[in-house]
């Protein structure tokens, strides 16, 4: 059912991609100032996603492969558009490349505002509707609205996820880095819904088997993918369109055929090839009835093994999605979510056995300056350095999580005020004192500012994140690379 809902979609997404009529021929010739253009710069760089089939992906070869690749081919044979192909593990790294003007075109890309601060497009040459895949046991079509109390799965750093947080910002979202992971928790009942295009959900749950799942409606966004150029070449833009409107009708059915199953057109049935299939039926019928006792027992061995690695792998994919859901992506500590529902409990436990414990929130001072100085790459360099110095002071029972950018909460448990002062202290020092090694051979040091409050001055965590905000934002109004306690007897707070 899935893949006729799929396919039928695609039809009329082909139907409008095709339906344009082919330009004259001078129309997509180059000038002789494009034909120069193109002459004094060479080495153009050029960025897939890294896996988004069946549009775009590098094979288990690393061969890159897809239906933006095909329209590449035809490019390059047919205007001499050489480019050269560089792979990078995630679709972030693919953006942050080409913001740092590291990559110069995108080949399968739809328009954001915060892209076009850098990047030039093309007319869109691939549509390929959002649609909502959920597992069968829920009934029924569904729309967006319909999902309101569902978990929901979107993919981080795609158009859709920002379309569906932009629009719908009352859903239970989690972002996850690639569709092959949202759709297995979808399956394994991890979450509800997945937010995905047609194509490429169809691919995966065609290739993994992933029988339970269904798709239950439309999102109401559709990419329009499209090739992307850094801003300061709208020469590049002109060559690459010129380049896609010299591809035919006839090329572009060819392409789509070749990487979505349409449907078969086969040759029509004679007398004669009904013959053909009527003996080669009886000659299967006659070998299947020779061999069906052994093969019933070949099947059972067979199947009890497969049953056997089918759970054994689940229980490691069930594993791995739970680590996915629950830590932060950088640092390997928790998640802001996660952070937050452990924090809930420890409170009432606190609260039921009159113990206590101790919020510290901090963040890097100027980390906006590191970024800008050294670039994201060592910013990221920087997180990961300082929240290995704060693993060395914390204790194995301590709570440790990032709940954003570069802002990280710990909690103390069963920690009396003195000695959460004398930890915080430890941390800020230790950070301090400690040189961060950068990929480039540099090394530079790095300071943090703590705010600090204790349970005994509040039972809500909201309130107690509020308090320790305000002395965190005390700690830097006061020369940062310090600790801050906060007053209980200052003005109350404002709750998150």
């Amino acid at each position: 059912m899935i893949g006729l809902l799929l396919k039928k979609w695609m039809l009329i997404v082909l139907g409008v991609a095709l339906s344009g009529t082919l330009l004259a021929e001078d129309t997509f010739m180059l000038s002789r100032e494009e034909e120069r253009w193109l002459e004094q710069h060479p080495d153009i760089r050029f960025a897939p996603a890294p896996y988004y089939p069946p549009v775009e992906f590098f094979d288990e070869n690393d061969i890159y492969r897809g239906i933006t690749a095909d329209f590449l081919k035809i490019m390059s044979e047919r205007q001499g558009l050489d480019m050269n192909v560089i792979q990078y593990t995630n679709w972030d790294k693919v953006v942050e490349a080409a913001r740092n003007r590291d990559v110069d075109v995108w080949g399968a890309a739809a328009i954001t505002p915060e892209r076009q601060e850098y990047m030039s497009f093309t007319r869109p040459y691939i549509r390929l509707p959002a649609v909502i895949v959920v597992r069968k046991d829920l009934d029924g079509p569904l729309n967006m609205r319909d999902l309101d109390g569902h978990k929901v799965v979107l993919i981080k750093g795609y158009a859709s996820s920002e379309y569906v947080k932009e629009n719908y910002p009352n859903l239970d979202v989690l972002e996850v880095p690639d569709l092959e992971t949202g759709l297995r928790m979808v399956s394994y009942g991890l979450s509800d819904a997945i937010i995905a295009t047609n194509a490429a959900a169809l691919f995966y749950i065609e290739r993994d088997g992933l029988t339970n799942l269904r798709v239950a409606g439309e999102s109401g966004f559709a990419w329009q993918l499209r090739f992307a150029v850094r801003n300061d070449w709208p020469e590049l833009v002109t060559i690459i369109q010129k380049g896609l409107d010299s591809i035919s009708d006839d090329e572009l059915r060819t392409i789509f055929r070749r990487w979505i199953n349409l449907g078969y057109e086969g040759q029509i049935l004679t007398p004669q090839l009904l013959l053909q299939i009527a003996g080669g039926i009886f000659v299967l019928l006659a070998i299947m009835v020779f061999v069906w006792n052994r093969m019933l027992r070949h099947q059972v061995r067979e199947r009890t093994q497969a049953l056997k690695k089918e759970l054994e792998e689940r229980k490691a994919l069930e594993s791995k999605l739970r680590r996915l859901a629950t830590t932060d992506e950088l640092t390997g500590i928790m998640n802001r979510r996660h952070l937050f529902d452990c924090l809930r409990q420890e409170l009432r436990r606190a609260e039921r056995y009159d113990t206590s414990l101790a919020l510290l929130m901090f963040d890097v001072d100027h980390f906006k300056q590191i970024n800008d100085t050294y670039g994201h790459a060592a910013g990221d360099q920087v997180l990961k350095a300082v929240v290995g110095i704060c693993q060395q002071v914390l204790r194995e029972n301590d709570l440790f999580g990032r709940i954003g950018g570069e802002e990280f909460v710990v909690a103390l448990l069963e920690s009396d005020p003195a000695t959460t002062m004398k930890v915080a202290n430890r941390i800020c020092q230790s950070i301090a004192n400690t040189p961060i090694a950068l990929s480039n051979g540099e090394y530079l040091t790095s300071t943090i500012s703590i705010g600090v409050v204790h349970s005994s001055q509040d039972k809500n965590l909201e309130v107690l994140l509020s308090y320790s905000d305000r002395a965190m934002y005390s700690a830097k109004q006061k020369g940062r690379n310090r600790v801050e306690a906060f007053d209980s007897l200052e003005s109350p707070p404002i709750v998150l």
